[in-house]
């Protein structure tokens, strides 16, 4: 009975400890390849980078950011998109950190574009949020959307969500350019509860943390207000590829089990 207790008590503080210190500091670069026979040949092997919730704070500290930054860049994307929530809340940045912030941001290399949303975290100091990306050269699409033109006449339409309940100007076609393709980038997975389907082919988000905690034959048991529909990385609704990123960083206390941070590397095939 003893020799139970004790391996019991063991086996429990070693998850405490790998929940806590080993399995939120691993990062995984997750690679899936895409397909539409809405692209063009001239979007065939378009590479976008996808990462989510830094939360720089706990456990994601500056000490970090050069790991991450060498791994999107191996990528060697087209495009970056980043869905949200850059600092934890409550953590109070210092001058060097914002600094550190913002070469990291601006280290990302791509041969393209980058572009960033709001997240719910960022809402608590917006101003600092907005300056820290535009010093990091993303661009923040607050509720717009941008055209894409690579290799071709016919571009994609990237659209960047942050309330999903006043986006009727995103379906709009006031330049009277015809997109062959949507992207949708937003924080909250389960804002696509109130989106067209029809108008999105490629759907982009972040928040869930992939749930947190995976608890083998049982799943993911914390589902965060905003991701409590959709929270695993991938969904096909109707019409919509729905990618979602297990993020960076980790909320609350930290503690991530059986659920390992990733980046997320999307590579567009046309079909035609």
């Amino acid at each position: 009975m003893k020799k139970i207790f004790i391996t019991i008590f063991i086996l429990t503080i070693l998850f405490i400890l790998y929940g806590f210190y080993i399995n939120p500091k691993q990062l995984r670069v997750k690679e899936q390849t895409i397909e539409s026979d809405k692209l063009t040949l001239g979007y065939n092997n378009l590479k976008i980078v996808h990462f989510s919730d830094l939360l720089l704070g706990s456990p994601t500290t500056t000490d970090d950011l050069d790991k991450i930054s060498i791994k999107i860049n191996e990528a060697n994307p087209d495009i970056i998109f980043f869905t949200g929530d850059l600092i934890k809340s409550n953590t109070k940045l210092t001058e060097e950190d914002s600094e550190k912030l913002i070469d990291f941001l601006k280290n990302l290399s791509c041969n393209l574009y980058k572009y960033a949303i709001i997240g719910d975290n960022d809402q608590q100091d917006i101003e600092n949020y907005k300056t820290i990306l535009t010093k990091g050269d993303f661009q923040l699409l607050d509720n717009e959307y941008t055209y894409l033109f690579y290799k071709d006449l016919h571009p994609i339409k990237i659209i960047g969500i942050t309330d999903p309940n006043d986006i009727s100007k995103l379906y709009s076609n006031e330049e009277g350019i015809e997109p062959i393709y949507n992207i949708a980038i937003t924080h909250q997975p389960d804002n696509l509860i109130n989106l067209d389907k029809e108008k999105i082919d490629l759907y982009l988000a972040g928040h869930s943390e992939g749930g947190r905690i995976n608890v083998p034959f049982i799943g993911r048991i914390i589902k965060k207000e905003g991701s409590k529909t959709y929270y695993e990385s991938y969904y096909k609704v109707e019409n919509t590829d729905v990618y979602i990123s297990n993020g960076i960083g980790t909320e609350g206390s930290g503690f991530r089990i059986f659920n390992t941070p990733t980046i997320n590397v999307y590579k567009l095939k046309s079909q035609k």
